[in-house]
């Protein structure tokens, strides 16, 4: 069995650099007291599984709240997918995984 999961970033400098060199990058905010991100997480990450050249990360915006705001991010959880450098999906904790992993596939084959 494969095992996926979210690499945890914790600068600012780390994200930009991992947003900078990949076509495509995934990164979820998630928080310490949000039972919500727990289960919304093992479900982006078995998304993320299907889509190998997607790069991922994990942050928490609990801690990391200086990183979080300069994402927009003001709650947990909320996931961005990021193509050539630039934010194409924002969802938060009322997503729609269906329609989420739907856009990730059209983008992901248009790219790849």
């Amino acid at each position: 069995i494969e095992v996926f999961e979210l690499y945890i970033f914790n600068s600012a400098d780390e994200i930009k650099k991992l947003i900078d060199s990949n076509r495509m990058v995934a990164i979820y905010f998630s928080g310490n007291s949000c039972g919500a991100c727990k289960v919304i997480k093992v479900k982006i990450e078995h998304i993320l599984k299907k889509y190998p050249n997607i790069k991922a990360c994990e942050i928490n915006g609990e801690e990391h709240l200086d990183i979080a705001t300069s994402y927009g991010i003001f709650s947990v959880p909320v996931f961005l997918l990021f193509i050539d450098g630039k934010e194409y999906i924002r969802v938060g904790r009322n997503l729609d995984l269906l329609k989420l992993e739907r856009d990730m596939n059209r983008y992901y084959n248009m790219i790849f």
